[in-house]
């Protein structure tokens, strides 16, 4: 009965998530369906009924058909070498770093991932852990925000997960350009976008560098980050496409692997707002010095009482207190342990002299106490303590001040996306953290800038999506394919409420385990029905096959156990093995037999009786 609760109960929770996962499938299936470029089975070594891949071969990675000039950036990294001409490493110094750790000499190379998904696809690797790392390229044409909406995407993979790190992008101003090689943390920036994670806490950066029109002053704002969970996307160790879009009227979108995660509104849905006040404080104003902001004041008509004595105590000895009858004065409190022994690798000269512990004295159980007697005290009757001259209500009150508002010169009419500066280069700055056992390579690839949400939005399509599916082709034949119970953990991520269920599910057939295993009462395996003695159980000892002698040998010494068992309870029935053990009457003039055991039949030796 409980096997078939606990199995109901199970049943139940894989069936939730085996839903939750299947509609999880549709999903992705709504916009895959498109994903592939020509025909679905030109990579697969089998026919599609027959799906179980035995070894994935990887198609030959293609240019996509794009444009190329229609982008203000585009990086397949078809060039394993462009490193120092096209990218530009940094040759700079972290400010305020340790000399040890000041230099940004990560390590860099353009090459294939550890995971061949398509051959000689070719990404931008960092390789090292522990470093700092910056690099840097131009655009093909600076950026300007004059109409159009600027669109940035490009894909990274963590291919150990992530402990602590980024994998964001920066987008250089302008004059930064001409200095890539001395690119740094300090480098003014325009827009930083992308992942980033330490801890328990993963991000998706969007933040971007206003300058006030007014003053020149650069200040950040940042977009406020979306309640779902991104840590899959750290933790998956699968490629992931990063998509910015920026519009002319100031809304911005960002995605993750074309599926939108935060949107919202430069004017509204940055922190702090890029909208400055219309007035401030003015620095010049001053509080007069007749200013009085204090709301009460100590009455100046107040006098201490003649009769107000500041040097009584709060309590005083009481003198009517006599001492209980019942109190031993002669007894102390607390008295040595009469238990207590000395440790025996207690060292007196090491250790000092040994105390046995203090425990509470017995004679002093049930009695008023023990020890020297004090009158106790009581509260002093003329305790007054010291005086204070009450407060009043200030006539001259004028409230708090605070300086006068004026006009803010500094404030300008927000419009941020025509506010921003040129774009000039992007940069990739950042520090990657220790991993206990693997190098934490991450691969960055199709990096594209473009004015047009179309022809990126097809670039996607040509790579990513393409690229999509052949992973999971590859995870599919090399037997890492997603698992279900990380279809199940996805599904849970998205829907929160079937850990409520699965708690429920788990919790009840734990609980009747318990009940069922802890809560039954001993009995006794062979109850005795009257008062005679009771011989062992029978036990029977293994004989070893090795020993040829004593083999077919039975010393049977049961048989006088059994006739005095016999004679001395008559009313106690044999079982079966103890009738089978009584000798005929041949066999009792005999005396005790030994019988040989048949080839077939194993031998038995009985114990001896024990002797009580």
């Amino acid at each position: 009965m409980l096997s078939k609760k606990l199995n109901f109960h199970l049943g139940l929770v894989f069936l939730l998530l085996a839903i939750g996962h299947s509609k999880a499938q549709e999903e992705e299936a709504s916009f895959d369906d498109d994903a592939f470029l020509g025909d679905e089975t030109d990579n697969l070594e089998v026919a599609p009924d027959n799906f179980n891949l035995q070894k994935y071969v990887p198609p030959v990675y293609q240019t996509p058909t794009v444009d190329q000039n229609a982008f203000l950036f585009l990086e397949f990294f078809e060039e394993t070498k462009s490193i120092g001409k096209k990218w530009l490493k940094s040759e700079s110094k972290k400010e305020g770093a340790e000399e040890a750790i000041s230099k940004y000499n990560g390590e860099w190379q353009i090459g294939s991932p550890t995971d061949v998904i398509l051959e000689n696809d070719y990404g931008l690797i960092v390789r090292t852990k522990a470093r700092h790392h910056a690099i840097s390229s131009k655009l093909r044409k600076p950026f300007k925000f004059d109409g159009k909406p600027l669109v940035v995407q490009y894909e990274v993979k963590y291919e150990q997960g992530q402990e602590c790190g980024g994998g964001y992008m920066k987008l250089l101003r302008g004059d930064a350009s001409n200095e890539l090689k001395k690119f740094n943390d300090k480098t003014p920036y325009v827009i930083m976008f992308g992942p980033d994670k330490c801890g328990m806490t993963s991000k998706v950066h969007l933040i971007l560098q206003h300058r006030n029109p007014k003053n020149g002053t650069i200040s950040e704002h940042h977009a406020k980050q979306p309640t779902k969970s991104l840590s899959n996307y750290f933790d998956d160790k699968k490629n992931h496409l990063y998509t910015l879009v920026i519009r002319p009227d100031n809304s911005f979108s960002v995605s993750v692997d074309r599926k939108e995660i935060m949107s919202g509104s430069l004017l509204s849905d940055l922190e702090p707002s890029i909208i400055p006040p219309k007035q401030v404080s003015d620095p010049e104003d001053k509080k007069p010095d007749e200013w009085d902001d204090r709301a009460q004041i100590e009455d100046p008509d107040a006098k201490k009482p003649d009769d107000w004595d500041e040097s009584q105590p709060k309590e005083v000895e009481d003198t009517d207190a006599v001492k209980p009858e019942d109190w031993l004065e002669d007894e102390e409190p607390l008295v040595s342990d009469p238990e207590a022994q000395k440790p025996t690798d207690w060292d007196d000269e090491m250790d000092g002299e040994w105390e046995a512990r203090k425990v509470p004295n017995s004679k002093c159980k049930d009695r008023s106490g023990c020890g020297e007697w004090k009158k106790p005290m009581k509260p002093n009757p003329l305790y007054k303590g010291k005086w204070i001259t009450p407060k009043i209500k200030n006539p001259n009150y004028k409230g708090a001040w605070s300086a006068r508002l004026i006009d803010n010169p500094a404030y300008f009419d927000a419009d941020p996306y025509k506010q921003l500066e040129p774009i000039g280069a992007v940069g990739i700055e950042l520090w990657t953290m220790r991993h206990f056992f693997f190098v934490e390579q991450i691969v960055f690839d199709n990096i594209a800038l473009a004015d047009d949400e179309d022809i990126a939005d097809d670039l996607a399509r040509q790579t990513f999506d393409f690229k999509l599916e052949q992973e999971k082709l590859f995870l599919s034949a090399s037997g890492d394919a997603k698992t279900f119970l990380r279809s199940a953990m996805d599904t849970l991520e998205e829907k929160p409420w079937l850990w409520v269920v699965i708690i429920f599910a788990v919790l009840i057939p734990i609980i009747l385990i318990f009940v069922f295993c802890f809560n039954r009462k001993a009995r006794p395996i062979h109850p005795k029905k009257t008062d005679e003695p009771l011989e062992d159980d029978e036990k029977i000892d293994d004989i070893g096959h090795g020993d040829e002698e004593e083999e077919g040998e039975v010393i049977d010494r049961r048989q006088d156990d059994e006739r005095d068992n016999s004679s001395a309870s008559p009313s106690r029935s044999r079982s079966p093995a103890r009738e089978k053990s009584v000798p005929t009457p041949d066999e009792q003039q005999e005396g005790p037999s030994v019988s040989k055991a048949s080839p077939s039949q194993p031998t038995r030796r009985s114990r001896p009786r024990r002797q009580d």
